[in-house]
């Protein structure tokens, strides 16, 4: 068996998605920042036969294909007339239901199938407790299965379990129960091609703020409002709500975690708002608050029990994973997911087939996790209306890697679910190509490890050093909310407790100019047929549909936004208690953020070690693009640098013919930070700022030599000479209506820019002096070489020496060409 099967396969090299419309890596116009690896789900053609089920992206080995056992008629589970054996399934069984039966599942068994093909329909009772254990359930094309419907589902007193068995993978050879060869490893799961419909009892909502601050030793919580569906016995998760110092900026030894105070708690009496756990609390859960002392955020709890449970039989052992694919119709909504998902953070270790023999078998194989809608286009949909896949009010409870990847999938909603304890991501796009999906109201609690020092993981998680797939591996750095791309809609949901960042939008495993994906022009289009698909090459993929009214606390970063070219509008964001940085928006090619609220705790920031300091907004990287960045209502409070400004806006060629203006604009914001602003000398090329009807107050905090001695509103820092940076390119800084005041107009100029300054030598390597960065006779003042050469430090010579806002590192100067502001601002539409 396992010869023959390996002498049907042909793998294809192929990328993700469509590799046919796969820009040239090669090429100038399309080549990336660095080299792009293509994703290592193996992309394969099987020739048909009864072994496999082949689609356009999958060869998944058809675990039915040799039934011990098959419906004889439409029956119930239990009743032997059913089947054409004449008895009832039992330990090691391949089951297979015959197009045509429907088979009523109505009892309890613990007998382990080995797999269960589904042809016909396979429905469970709703009004009858049952449970039943199997290694792979296959639903098929003509398939159906019901846990429940929206009609009629599982009714409350009742409890249906699925379990997946602990079943070894038929990675070696043929399994000796089944007869499928599975080097990929897609059995021990759940893999729908037909239809799959799961409806437990409703819970409205299905998570919810807290009213009252929760102490250590009550045993009642208050909410904000009184759920419904909701029940003793059920489990909880309460969130650590605080911020940790930063002790140190990188850890030699290995990572040190931090002890995390959430907590797992079980209802002992619910009425309306009021719940009575069955043990008091071991640590206060204090909602987050201003430098006032004002509250502005307040914990969540997390219901994770469900009357629907699909479960791996061990968590230690070969655990289950969901996989919905190709035209399954999918509708899942109240269902906990407790223990599924096979690969984990872990670098990738994918299974090797070269000249159809398998030359490696993975360790951490690609794709298995709780839920997976992978390349799924969902039912033919004519009418173009409705959602291709629903996902509902589930939980997903410890979930290895992922909890649900949506890859290459769209139109679907994923709404009001609870993620709890994942080590990558909470919820994901794998693609980057996902349109129009709604990501809404979900609360996505500890995902990953976090650690007591800096955490920078390279590219925001993305091709970590050690990882041999590159940038296929991606999204194992622990945050909440990952998007791929950008052209989704993603609205109130709740992240906490996030190793990493609450929300990111990274399409860096795609790479920088090359995340020009093949978009469906409608819903339900055929993932083969390539004109039913828009191609961006050679153009940025769509900005942002919405991404609003999200929040995020107690996490490493608020929101992280890098390498997703034209992103578009972020808006109405509450962040607090953050550790490291409140929204992280960098190499881009332009952004626009409305409405944000970042609040950290002061006196845990002034506590952060000395050579680290936590940012609420970070523009600036010494080496990548910040891209042209809008902020407007913004209010930043409690960290040590409120803003970081950007020192290289953008290339000087621009991509895809996309010039934005290089002005960085901050309108209408309050900043009561340690330092508020950082201004930086430019890299690359020319830049502006604006800072307009800011209000600036500085709290108090311990000196610190690498950003300010002193409480600052605007500090100014001169690059340090090296390849990119450019000190005697232009770099103008204005600001208007100053701490709000009307008329209180000035332009800012660095001290380095004073006409007595001697422009030093700057030299990279040492003994070089860098071209473009020098005045030509090297020892002049500003002045002298402004006046022989035309070259200044920020190609300009301060005309004013006026320090009496003491509170402004560098000079403030009457603004001597508001016209070249004002054209700046006349190609920006929105302003």
């Amino acid at each position: 068996m396992k010869e023959f099967l390996l002498a049907m396969i042909i793998f294809v090299a192929a990328s993700l998605v469509f590799a046919e419309e796969a820009p040239d890596a090669t090429s100038k116009e399309t080549a990336p920042l660095e080299s792009v690896e293509p994703h290592h789900h193996p992309a394969a053609v099987m020739e048909g036969d009864l072994d496999s089920v082949v689609t356009g992206k999958d060869v998944i080995p058809n675990f039915a294909a040799h039934p011990t056992i098959v419906s004889k008629q439409s029956g119930n589970w239990f009743d032997v007339s059913t089947w054409q054996q004449a008895r009832v399934p039992h330990a090691d069984d391949v089951v297979r239901i015959e197009q045509g039966h429907a088979v009523n599942y109505n009892g309890i068994s613990d007998a382990a199938l080995a797999s269960l093909g589904i042809k016909g329909t396979l429905t469970f009772d709703t009004a009858m407790s049952s449970r039943i254990k199997v290694g792979t359930i296959l639903v098929y094309r003509e398939g159906r299965m019901n846990v429940g419907t929206l009609a009629s589902p599982i009714a409350g007193n009742v409890k249906v379990e699925i379990i997946i068995a602990n079943r070894s993978l038929a990675t070696w050879g043929p399994d000796r129960a089944t007869g499928a060869y599975d080097p990929l490893q897609y059995g021990t799961g759940l893999i729908s091609f037909g239809e799959v419909n799961m409806h437990g009892k409703e819970m409205s909502p299905t998570w919810i703020r807290l009213a009252q601050e929760p102490r250590a030793g009550q045993n009642t919580l208050v909410l904000a409002s009184s759920p419904t569906g909701w029940s003793v016995g059920d489990k909880l998760v309460l969130p650590d709500t605080r911020q940790t110092p930063l002790v140190k900026k990188w850890q030699i030894e290995p990572v040190t975690p931090i002890e995390l105070q959430l907590e797992e708690m079980i209802i002992a009496d619910i009425s309306g708002n009021t719940i009575r756990l069955t043990r008091p609390l071991v640590y206060d859960h204090l909602g987050g608050r201003d430098t006032d002392g004002n509250l502005i955020g307040m914990p969540h709890i997390g219901n994770l029990s469900r009357n629907i449970v699909v479960r791996s039989e061990n968590s230690g052992g070969v655990r289950g994973h969901s996989m919905f694919t190709e035209r399954s119709k999918v509708d899942i909504r109240y269902v906990s997911f407790v223990d599924m998902g096979r690969t984990t953070a872990k670098p990738l270790d994918n299974t090797v087939i070269t000249d159809n023999v398998v030359a490696h078998i993975g360790t951490n194989q690609i794709g298995r996790y709780p839920i997976h809608m992978h390349h799924h286009m969902g039912p033919v949909n004519t009418s173009n209306d409705g959602y291709q896949f629903v996902l509902v009010g589930n939980a997903i409870d410890n979930g290895a890697k992922w909890g649900i990847a949506v890859h290459n999938s769209h139109f679907g909603l994923v709404d009001g679910n609870v993620v709890y304890d994942v080590e990558g991501a909470g919820i994901i796009t794998e693609e980057g190509n996902e349109r129009e999906n709604v990501f809404s109201n979900n609360f996505v609690v500890k995902v990953g490890t976090i650690i007591k020092s800096l955490y920078e993981p390279r590219y925001g998680g993305v091709a970590e050093i050690g990882r041999h797939h590159g940038f296929s591996d991606f999204g194992y750095e622990g945050s909440a909310l990952w998007f791929t791309g950008n052209d989704d809609y993603v609205t109130g949901n709740v992240a906490a407790n996030a190793a990493y960042a609450g929300v990111m939008y990274n399409a860096r495993s795609k790479g920088f100019v090359n995340n020009q994906p093949l978009v469906p022009n409608f819903r339900g289009a055929d993932i083969d047929d390539l004109t039913q698909w828009t191609s961006y090459k050679k153009t940025f993929a769509p900005e942002i549909r919405m991404s609003r009214n999200n929040e995020v606390y107690a996490s490493g970063v608020g929101i992280w936004v890098g390498f997703a070219g034209v992103v578009g509008q972020l808006s109405d964001y509450l962040l607090w208690n953050i550790k490291q940085t409140g929204l992280y928006s960098q190499r881009n090619i332009s952004a626009a953020y409305d409405n944000i609220t970042i609040i950290g705790n002061q006196a845990v920031s002034n506590k952060n070690y000395i050579g680290t300091i936590n940012i609420g907004i970070d523009l600036h990287n010494p080496r990548y693009q910040a891209g042209h960045v809008v902020l407007r209502n913004i209010r930043v409070e409690g960290f040590n640098l409120g803003i970081d400004l950007p020192a290289f806006l953008l290339p000087v060629e621009p991509q895809f013919g996309l010039a934005p203006p290089r002005i960085t604009i901050v309108d209408d914001a309050f900043l009561r930070n340690y330092v508020n602003v950082r201004e930086h000398s430019p890299l690359v090329g020319s830049k502006y700022t604006l800072l307009k009807d800011v209000e600036f107050e500085q709290n108090m905090g311990p000196q610190n030599k690498f950003l300010s001695l002193k409480p600052a509103a605007i500090a100014t820092r001169i690059v340090p000479p090296f390849s990119l940076s450019t000190v005697t390119e232009l770099s103008r800084t204005y600001v208007y209506n100053y701490d709000k005041q009307s008329g209180n107009d000035f332009q800012l100029f660095f001290k380095e820019q004073s006409p007595g300054h001697v422009m030093v030598a700057r030299e990279y390597p040492a003994g070089n002096l860098l071209a473009n960065q020098n005045c030509p006779t090297v020892g002049l003042t500003n002045q002298q070489c402004w006046d022989q050469f035309g070259v200044a430090n920020l190609k300009d010579v301060a005309p004013c020496k006026d320090t009496s806002r003491i509170e402004i590192d560098g000079f403030t100067c009457p603004i001597s060409d508001a016209a070249t502001l004002e054209e700046l601002l006349s190609l920006i539409p929105e302003i």
